[in-house]
This record gives structure tokens, sequence and C-alpha cells, in this order.
């Protein structure tokens, strides 16, 4: 009887063990981890998804996860840290879905198609869209500020055109959410159907363009759900968060009056010029240039001394010559020595002979 239906049906696959199939997706995750030396910790190291998560994907408890979206993208990246297929795998799983139970298969086809959950919710989001309003107080205030969202977007190119120190880190927190949304293989409209955040307030998320959201408030609320929604790390964004929201508040102050008029002067100046014209720029090379004319100065004036024209030597005066000219002697008298002094030279002299009387020592008698 064995032998019969053996050659009827072919040999029968193994029996289904009490957690699931042996070629079910999570057994084939579990093995390919184990051939690899993998723990639980390093593949949540490198994946970023939480140890519990894991443990359900390999044991297809696919109800532990929060939803068949999330249990899909955790499938496909986990599969691909492995270097599989999720089509090869879920394959191998059709294969042997005979062995498994009806429960198993509903829930596996749920988590695992790719397809199915993409177009039957697009059917239903007209009653998703009336029922929001109803469910939810956050609903109505998303909905209330839609429409203010153009005068928003009309208002953005008013801001100053320098960069700001809050940006870098709102598009880096974007940035982390939609790497992790793309490494989930995720669309918009399935995370805005699952965490009832509308489109353009998650692509504005994921920009890092926090100004297009209603208040900081609504930010912080959307950003913890979109966070917990991809299961990163919810405390750490929030806090990164936090930090933007400071350096926000910073640069919105106003500044001094110092610092204004100094933005003025700078604002017009042109751009090629403000990053080499600087206040110690000034007062050094004004310093440097007032130490070259110094110099050059000083060094003029050296050259002008040196290059001045030597005064040549005048005739003494009489006066001079009176002073050194030698004492008379004692036998001659005051007469001879202006006699001496007016006689005059002989070149200057007539040829005519003068003869001057003989003066005669003697006795006078009065």
């Amino acid at each position: 009887m064995r032998s019969t239906l053996q050659q009827a049906f072919g040999p029968r696959p193994p029996r289904p063990r009490a957690q699931g199939n042996a070629y079910s997706v999570g057994q084939q995750l579990k093995k390919a981890r184990l051939a690899r030396n993998l723990t639980i910790e390093q593949v949540t190291q490198a994946t970023h998804i939480r140890a519990y998560a894991i443990d359900a994907l390999e044991d297809d408890n696919f109800d532990a996860l929060p939803s068949p979206v999330q249990a899909r993208g955790f499938l496909r990246l986990y599969a691909n840290y492995l270097g599989l297929s999720l089509e090869e795998l879920i394959a191998n799983q059709r294969a042997s879905s005979a062995e498994l139970t009806p429960q198993q298969t509903e829930t596996i086809s749920t988590a695992v198609e790719t397809e199915a959950p993409e177009t039957e919710p697009i059917e239903e989001e007209p009653a998703e869209a009336e029922a929001e309003p109803a469910c939810t107080c956050a609903g109505t205030s998303e909905s209330e500020a839609e429409p203010p969202e153009p005068e928003t977007s009309e208002s953005i190119p008013a801001t100053p055109q320098k960069p700001l120190l809050s940006q870098p880190i709102f598009i880096a927190i974007g940035e982390q959410l939609r790497t992790r949304r793309e490494g989930l293989s995720l669309t918009l409209d399935e995370v805005e159907r699952h965490t009832h955040v509308r489109k353009h307030y998650l692509q504005a998320l994921e920009a890092g363009d926090f100004d297009h959201l209603p208040t900081s408030v609504q930010a912080r609320g959307m950003l913890n759900n979109y966070a917990h929604f991809l299961d990163l790390q919810v405390d750490a964004i929030l806090l990164r968060f936090a930090e933007g929201l400071q350096a926000q508040r910073l640069e919105r102050q106003p500044q001094p009056l110092e610092k204004q008029q100094h933005a003025r002067f700078e604002h017009g100046i042109p751009t090629s010029l403000r990053r080499f014209l600087s206040l110690d720029l000034i007062f050094g090379g004004g310093l440097i240039l007032l130490l070259l004319f110094f110099a050059i100065w000083g060094t003029s004036q050296v050259i002008r001394l040196r290059a001045a024209p030597k005064t040549e030597a005048t005739a003494p005066s009489i006066s001079d010559m009176l002073l050194v000219s030698p004492a008379p002697d004692s036998g001659t008298s005051a007469a001879a020595q202006t006699s001496e002094l007016i006689t005059p030279s002989p070149a200057n002299v007539p040829t005519s002979a003068v003869a001057y009387p003989t003066l005669i020592a003697g006795h006078v008698q009065v």
C-alpha cells in the first residue's frame, strides 16, 4: 500500500516540525545564518534589526511583528545580508507548502507577498481617508494644517542663503530615515497607510526640511512614529532632533548691533574679496606699510646727508689774524708795529721813492 502511494505521488517530503517546516522561509534563513557561523547579535549590528524580530523571522512567527509590511521588509533585508534571494526562499517554501498548516500559509503569504499588499490597500484608500479624521485627533490636526502649506512653501525662498548649523543635522536625520525605508523595500504610500502620516510630510522628513511641518511638536510626533515604524533607535533620533532645534533657536536669535553692522559691511563686499578682507588682515597690513614707510624715509635722509656738497675754506678775517700774530719785542715801539702793518707790499708801492725823516733819539727840553 505504501509503495503504491509512493509510485503515484512520489516520495513524501519530511514531516514539518512543531515550530515550522524545514523548507519555510524562517528555517532557511536560520540555516544560512548557522552555516556562516553568525550569531543573532552580529546580525543585529549589521542589519540594525532588533533581536526579537530576527527570532520571530526565523521561527515564522510573523504575528510578533508590528505589521506584514515590516515583516516583508525585514525578510528582504535579512535575506540580502545572508546573500540569499527572497524569491528563491519563497519558491522553496511554496514547493513544500503542502506540508504547512493553513494558518502558517496565511501568515507567511501576507508577510512575504510583494504584489498583493501593494494592490489591495490602494482600493481601500478612500475609505481610510474618510475614516481617518474620526479616528485620531492627530489626523484632524494634520488635515487642518494642510491648507497653509502653500504659504509656507512660498515663504521658504525668502530665508537667507547662508548655510545654517541646524540644516546638516536635519538632513542627516532624513537621510537615515530614507536609507532605512529603502533597505526595507517600502514605499511612501505603504508607510502612509500604516503610520497615518501624510505623504508630503514623510517626504519633508526624509529631505530634512522640517520647516514644511506645521509645528515642532507635530514634527517630533511624526518623527517618533516614523522612526518607531522603521524599527530605528527612537531615543537617539529624537535627541539628535532636539540638538537641531537648539541650533535653530540660536540661529534665529537677534544679533547684537555690532554684529549686525559688521554683517552689513560684509554684505556690501563681494564674496571673492570677503574671504581675504578681515579686521586682522587690515590691521596687520597697515602696520607693515607703516614700518616700510619709516624705513624708506630714514634711508632717504641718510642718503641726502651723505650727498650734501662740502663747503670750501675761506680766508681768515683780520680779527683772527690779529689774535694769531706773535707778541711784539720789547725794543720795538707801537709806531713800528703800526708801520709794519700798514706798509704795503713792494708790488703795490709806486716806483717813486718817498723819503721818511729819521727819528733821532735825544733829550727834549721843555
